[in-house]
């Protein structure tokens, strides 16, 4: 059940990012890419580029290539480090969401509240300094909840950051606001998942 929900939010994902790199037929191989992956990385990282080969030729299309290989990556291949921590157990999936937002919702308020110096104006104009100290605050508190070494949230809350900015680049390039309206004020799926995926991928080193 766990791997369908991964499917449909690996095609769901791909749908919101195709479209806004007008790629948007590419979200039908999001699903077979993830898959592949959890036979093995291997066979996922083939399936990305044979695929991406396969829609750019039939298009005949250098930049439908490039714009079908980051898109199977991201919304295909990156899911499959959700899958590897649930397959350690629920709970470390549950604390890996949990840790994700409370990051977001500590940044959030804390820039609301405090937010005056600008972090990185060209990708996020509304995110300060003061917001991601409210955000390592609330890593912090959380790690500490589930007795996990506080200083370590640290590079956490930045891998965050990072998933965060990555997503806003590519919504400033192509000039959205978000990637769908699928969950009303708080956009699309690839705005919820963006800090949660590439939290996912140093989980397992906790």
């Amino acid at each position: 059940m766990f791997l369908l929900f991964l499917c449909l939010l690996a095609f769901g994902m791909a749908r919101e990012l195709g479209k806004a790199l007008g790629a948007s037929e590419v979200s039908y191989l999001a699903p077979l890419v993830l898959v592949l992956s959890v036979f093995s990385f291997e066979l996922g990282i083939a399936g990305v580029l044979l695929l991406a080969f396969l829609f750019a030729y039939l298009r005949w299309s250098l930049d439908c290539l490039l714009k079908a290989v980051f898109v199977l990556i991201y919304a295909g291949f990156l899911p499959i480090y959700l899958y590897m921590v649930k397959s350690q157990s629920s709970w470390e999936l549950i604390k890996l969401v949990f840790f994700a937002y409370t990051v977001d919702t500590a940044s959030y308020y804390a820039g609301k509240l405090f937010g005056k110096r600008p972090l990185a104006v060209r990708l996020s104009p509304k995110k300060t300094w003061e917001g991601l100290a409210g955000g390592m605050l609330g890593g912090m508190l959380f790690f500490y909840f589930i007795n996990k070494p506080v200083l370590l949230a640290v590079p956490f809350v930045l891998i965050a950051l990072a998933g965060d900015l990555f997503k806003s680049f590519i919504k400033r390039q192509v000039g959205i606001k978000d990637f769908s309206n699928l969950l009303g004020e708080h956009g699309g799926l690839v705005d919820r998942f963006d800090s949660v995926l590439f939290v996912a991928i140093f989980w397992k080193f906790l």
